[in-house]
């Protein structure tokens, strides 16, 4: 197996406060720099829903027949004292224009220290479709605050979609350093 990494690159709605005061976008949660740099709600209901970059990696590398699995994955903490819950979900739509939707999950976050959590990685783009190469352009990460926190306000300063594949067999390999 291998892996490859979507981050945000585009703001879709963001109805959580920016650490910097400013207006909040995908630059807050693009890269995992801790307390630098997130996006924080004390608000039930509030949301973060992010377009993602194009994949890294060329359709023509990898083996789909073999399947691909997508996590939501993101490093959070809850600021404060009490429970921190958010529920992440991937949106978006699907290369055949359907709607991307595999559930929801809900997280906790630790008090105090920012942690990577993931949730399912999902093997369906809809809960019974397989991914295809197409449904990644599509794809959009969503959290959305869960219950307000007491206490405190949660955070998010990293978020993104970890892609997990069969890299494709190339038929002019290498062997033994010579090719025949």
């Amino acid at each position: 197996m291998a892996t490859f990494i979507m981050i945000p690159n585009g703001t879709t709605t963001i109805n959580w406060s920016a650490s910097d005061g400013g207006t909040p976008t995908y630059q807050h949660i693009d890269n995992d720099n801790g307390d630098t740099e997130y996006l924080s709600s004390d608000t039930n209901l509030q949301r973060i829903i992010v377009d993602l970059v194009d994949p890294p990696v060329a359709e023509a590398d990898i083996n789909m027949s073999a399947g691909i699995t997508v996590t939501l994955k993101f490093s959070g903490q809850k600021e404060g004292i009490g429970l921190g819950q958010v529920i992440v979900l991937q949106t978006g739509t699907a290369a055949d224009s359907s709607a991307i939707s595999n559930g929801t999950e809900t997280m906790i976050l630790n008090i105090g220290s920012y942690t990577t959590q993931g949730g399912t990685a999902f093997a369906t783009s809809d809960g019974s479709n397989a991914w295809v190469y197409g449904d990644l352009a599509g794809l959009r990460l969503r959290v959305n605050q869960h219950r307000s926190p007491r206490f405190g306000q949660n955070r998010i300063s990293y978020l993104y979609a970890e892609v997990d594949y069969t890299p494709a067999v190339t038929e002019n390999a290498t062997f033994f350093g010579a090719n025949f």
